[in-house]
């Protein structure tokens, strides 16, 4: 007899594959059709692929094995990003009014090719790496609580994740991310309190752990707000994030759609977090990455338990899928494009179908390297951070005094301040309330540098945002207005501009 359980995750993954399947069919249709959704995506679908985007590997399993090890305090690891993400709810419609594909095009707007392409090959290393990283994780899950072999369930989540993506770009990524976020949301609501029930109450639960595990603000204070800070950082310039945001339909719906991930985001560690604790105080010795699945297979029903860790697998997914389409969305319109001689020399028929061959280039390479036993944490550690240095550039921008040569040395200072943090000094505690993220000095002392320099060179190349927001409009407007004037028969044949 199958086991219900996997008998409930199979079942999940047919109707992810299908889901993804439907609303990808017309991806196909246009460039930005493929990776921004055709900029339509309503409230429902922008809302879901933003909060399920960071909620599968980092805020669920993670968190549980953060609890697990740490206490409770390691919801705010969760707590901070949600709150970050409302405080960049209320600026996101400046960065939405950018009619842009990638965070470097912007950039290199504003700075020049330097920090294009600066910011570019950051952007790709970091989510090629973060892909392999939610790869192995997916692989993990699946062969620990189905028994089957870890190079099976390997393959198997991969060709899914890479294979929705390749199919149907940002709209099935979207779509699919829509069905894992309401069934984790509406599932974790329900299943730790009957988890808790389970077990034996709040009480039970507390008295198995250690006094420290109880502390709310144990992980420390400074740790605390420098997550926030970095959070802060990772909304406002990362790719991942920033794809979505330009995938709104309109303002409005980017606005409230992050307001309302952030706000279930602050809630939702707390859920996870006590996955963690209900597993160590009631898992007897289960290993701490397996915290959060230990708790669904062993405190309710397999059906629900099955359905929920599905769905957790499937915001992993989320995770992956969209740094894949992320990387692969910046190598073609960052690196790719310009080495063509720009957009004017390319159709868009052309551009989806290399986006397609990158995606899949790239989600196997990213699974390759994840096989391979190779340390990606100081790869992933690099791209992330230099992408969240990314977030001073954006800053300035709104900065009448910004000097467009001041960007790239800026961006070099930062990302050195943050690889000097990150690895010599190894995140230093201060005053025993936790470590500052290496984020946070290297975005301060990029924004600090293109100030001096700025200065410095008082009255030079200076710019409006208004020059840069209708220079964006004008090319997009150009590229998308001319696909009649491309050969159907010949695809990479340049195109006429008037």
């Amino acid at each position: 007899m199958i086991d219900p359980l996997v008998a409930a995750m199979v079942a999940y993954f047919v109707i992810t594959i299908g889901i993804a399947w439907w609303y990808g069919r017309g991806a196909g249709a246009g460039y930005v059709e493929f990776t921004l959704a055709g900029k339509n995506l309503d409230l429902l679908p922008f809302t879901m692929t933003y909060f399920a985007t960071f909620v599968g590997g980092g805020l669920t399993m993670g968190i549980a094995q953060k609890a697990f090890l740490d206490g409770i305090s390691a919801q705010w690891y969760a707590m901070t990003q949600g709150i970050a993400w409302i405080t960049i709810s209320l600026v996101i419609g400046y960065l939405y009014a950018f009619d842009v594909v990638s965070v470097p095009e912007l950039l290199g707007r504003v700075f020049g090719p330097s920090t294009k392409y600066f910011a570019a090959f950051a952007t790709v290393i970091g989510q090629i790496a973060l892909t392999a990283g939610q790869t192995i994780g997916m692989a993990t899950i699946i062969a620990t609580v189905t028994e089957i072999p870890l190079n099976v369930a390997f393959w198997m989540s991969t060709v899914v994740f890479v294979g929705i993506t390749v199919w149907g770009g940002m709209n099935s990524v979207a779509w699919a991310d829509t069905l894992h976020g309401i069934i984790i949301i509406v599932g974790m609501a329900t299943a730790i309190p009957i988890s808790l029930a389970n077990t034996g109450g709040v009480g039970a639960v507390t008295s198995g752990l250690p006094t420290g595990h109880t502390d709310w603000f144990g992980v420390g204070l400074i740790q605390i707000g420098t997550w926030y800070l970095l959070y802060i950082t990772v909304a406002g310039a990362q790719q991942h994030l920033l794809q979505r945001t330009w995938s709104a339909k309109d303002a409005d719906t980017a606005k409230r759609g992050v307001f309302l991930a952030g706000l279930v985001i602050t809630g939702y560690g707390i859920l996870t977090a006590t996955a963690g604790l209900i597993a160590y105080a009631q898992g007897a010795g289960v290993d701490s990455s397996m915290a959060f699945a230990w708790t669904l297979q062993n405190t309710m029903h397999p059906v629900l338990g099955g359905i929920l860790l599905a769905a957790a697998v499937g915001a992993v997914m989320s995770g992956a899928d969209s740094m894949l389409l992320a990387g692969a969305t910046t190598f073609v319109n960052d690196i790719y494009v310009p080495w063509r001689g720009g957009m004017e020399n390319v159709s868009q028929t052309h551009l989806v179908r290399v986006t397609r061959t990158v995606i899949l280039v790239f989600g196997i390479g990213a699974a390759v390297i994840a096989l391979s036993g190779v340390e990606i944490v100081v790869i992933d550690n690099l791209g992330m951070g230099v992408m969240s240095v990314l977030f001073a550039g954006v800053l300035a921008m709104f900065w009448q005094q910004t000097d467009r040569r001041a960007g790239f040395p800026g961006l070099l200072v930062g990302g050195a301040v943050f690889v000097v943090w990150r690895f010599p000094l190894g995140e230093p505690e201060f005053f025993g309330e936790g470590s500052v993220e290496a984020a946070v000095p290297g975005t301060l002392a990029a924004l600090v540098t293109i100030a001096v320099l700025s200065y410095a060179w008082f009255g030079g190349e200076t710019f409006t945002v208004e020059e840069i927001r209708h220079a964006a409009t004008r090319d997009m407007n150009r590229f998308t207005q001319r696909d009649l004037m491309t050969s159907d028969t010949d695809p990479d044949a340049p195109s006429t501009d008037d």
